[in-house]
Parts: C-alpha cells; structure tokens; sequence
C-alpha cells in the first residue's frame, strides 16, 4: 500500500487571528468553504459598487443632475457603498459591531474598509491553499 504525503498538511491550520493597527481588538477567523464563498461574495459586492462609482458613465450621468440632485445621487450612493463595507466586515469578521468600528477607526473612510474586505478574501483563499506549486492545484480550483 503507497502512502500519499502532502506536505503542506503537516501545519495546517485554518484559523486565523486578524488584528488591525488602531483597535485594539482582535478577530479569530476559520477560514473554510462557506467562509470563502461569503468573503468572495462580499468582497465582489464590494468591487461591483466601487466599478459603478468611479465609471465615466456614472460621471456623466452625475454631471447631468442638478447640483442638488447630484449632492442627493452622491449621497446617496455612498451610503450603498458604506454600507456594504460596513455590514461586509461585520459579517466578515462575525461581529455585529466591527464594521462600524473600523469605519470609525479608519477615518470614516469606505475606501480603507473596501481595502481590508480585499486583503480577507485574499487570506480567506491562502489559507485553504496548502500547495505550494499553484498550478497543482489550479484544476481542483471551483470557479466562483
């Protein structure tokens, strides 16, 4: 009988403890399947948001507006955007309170949270990975 070794399983492990500069709170995370589809979820949402914003069409229908219905469109928008990075982290780091935390801590800045949602779901895919050759890999990959 063979044996088949996978090295990269000796240490695995796949909780994770996140911890951002200026809280003084940390997070512990496992990171597994149903971690990585909400993480991808969210960080996609996240990404389709910030698309719609920074577009050239979006600009010029902005442009269109009145000046007081582009300061309501605007406003409007980025509270969408707040909160799906808001709500995203809460759910993120599974803690209904986080989200507006960092938002706080952060400088009331959607940009940064949307940045940290990206960093988590790149863990989220490194950690479930224990191959170091990517492209062994690569066929047993699900599309998301």
């Amino acid at each position: 009988m063979s044996v088949i070794e996978l090295d990269g399983l000796k240490n695995y492990n796949n909780e994770r403890e996140i911890k951002l500069p200026g809280i003084d709170k940390t997070w512990k995370i496992k990171f597994d399947d149903n971690y990585r589809v909400q993480s991808s979820f969210i960080a996609s949402q996240v990404d389709k948001l910030y698309q719609e914003q920074s577009s050239d069409d979006y600009e010029d229908e902005l442009f269109n507006l009145s000046p007081a219905e582009r300061h309501k469109r605007l406003t409007s928008d980025l509270n969408k955007f707040k909160t799906a990075c808001v709500d995203g982290l809460s759910a993120l780091l599974q803690d209904d309170d986080a989200g507006e935390e960092i938002y706080k801590a952060m400088g009331n800045s959607t940009e940064i949270c949307a940045q940290i949602i990206g960093k988590i779901n790149q863990t989220a895919d490194k950690v479930l990975n224990v191959a170091k050759d990517e492209a062994a890999t690569e066929k047993y990959d699900t599309e998301r």
